[in-house]
């Protein structure tokens, strides 16, 4: 089933230690972590399963990052860059790409994955997913968080 391809924290932080904790590493797994999430959203069983999950305790536990999968965190599919700034966002090469804000951020480009599952906007996560991949691996692209979109970086 395509929710076990999504993994855990202790599990994704391991593989990047395994692999060296570079920001290389960093990319590579976060890059992973969405393809897992693109698939869960793309069955149509592991979608529904991914609603219930995410819907136990959000209202209960702001931090469900460490609970997958019997809680769902956004951050969950980018803990290897976390990990590589030690949560210092605006040392990061996505928050720097989204006004120094954290990934915790509702509307940051992870943040918005948990808002559009919350709503459930299947449509608008898978292609927000794309777009998130796309942002990962080309810094010449921004995220506007008052729009929720991604814009080219001007010259």
């Amino acid at each position: 089933m395509p929710l076990n391809k999504l993994l855990n924290y202790n599990t994704i932080y391991n593989q990047w230690v395994s692999n060296g904790s570079t920001k290389e590493a960093a990319i590579e797994l976060t890059l992973q972590q969405l393809d897992a999430l693109e698939e869960i959203v793309n069955n149509d069983i592991s979608w529904h399963e991914l609603l219930k999950i995410s819907a136990n305790g959000r209202n209960q536990d702001a931090w469900l990052a460490m609970d997958w999968p019997e809680g769902f965190d956004e951050l969950l599919l980018c803990v290897p860059l976390c990990k590589f700034i030690d949560w210092e966002c605006s040392k990061c090469f996505v928050g720097m790409r989204q006004e120094n804000n954290s990934c915790a951020f509702d509307y940051s480009i992870f943040g918005y994955i948990g808002e559009l599952i919350k709503t459930g906007s299947r449509d608008e996560l898978k292609q927000h997913i794309l777009n998130t991949k796309m942002f990962i691996k080309n810094s010449n692209y921004l995220w506007n968080i008052h729009k929720c979109e991604i814009e080219i970086l001007k010259p």
